[in-house]
């Protein structure tokens, strides 16, 4: 009788590991594993009495990036290309600036600390896995505020892509510089299957 539960046991579970639950594909899709993306949208920064806006498109490739910077009439318009090897930025004036650091050779070339380094999570509203965070969720369990690396960052909206919500609009502060982003079209390349 022994005998026959521990065969009993063995079938079971062998038949257990033969029948696999089939998982979806789209199921371990997060805005976290997605690696390629990009957005257009429009970016506004303050500083006391100074102010710049711009359309802004951000195009991310698994580990290189483009964000195109493009200001009223064409005006104060730049491109700043990266990866794991540097940075480089074309100003308006078709100048041609490299680094090693994103932020730094931002700040260098236009004279605003603009966190780029950071906003590649933020803008997909995850924290950078580099520093110390403090969390705020809203009742959906999204990010409605984040503090990280000396910026407040304020979720205002969302626009949901493929089952997965996606930031929409998002307000930046660090000390006397706000930043506020409105994000009006997100695309996922691939665009992962609808949720079953």
């Amino acid at each position: 009788m022994k005998r026959l539960g521990e065969f009993l046991l063995i079938l079971l579970l062998t038949g257990c590991a033969a029948l696999p639950v089939p998982e979806s594909p789209s199921s371990t899709l997060t805005p976290a594993t997605i690696k390629d993306w990009k957005f257009n949208g429009r970016i506004s920064l303050t500083r006391g009495d100074q102010g710049w806006h711009a359309g802004l498109d951000w195009e991310n490739h698994a580990d290189h990036y483009r964000l195109q910077v493009t200001g009223p009439l064409g005006q104060g318009a730049l491109q700043l290309t990266g990866d794991a090897s540097g940075v480089t930025l074309i100003d308006s004036d078709a100048r041609i600036h490299t680094a090693h650091d994103v932020d730094t050779l931002l700040a260098q070339a236009t004279g605003w600390d603009l966190p780029v380094a950071g906003m590649h999570y933020w803008v997909r509203g995850l924290s950078a896995p580099d520093s110390a965070v403090q969390v705020t969720l809203d009742p959906q369990g999204r990010l409605q505020q984040l503090v990280q690396s000396g910026w407040v960052i304020t979720y205002q909206r969302y626009q949901t892509i493929a089952g997965m919500d996606w930031p929409a609009k998002l307000n930046l502060v660090h000390d006397d510089l706000a930043v506020r982003l409105v994000i009006d079209q997100w695309q996922l390349d691939p665009p992962p299957d609808p949720p079953q």
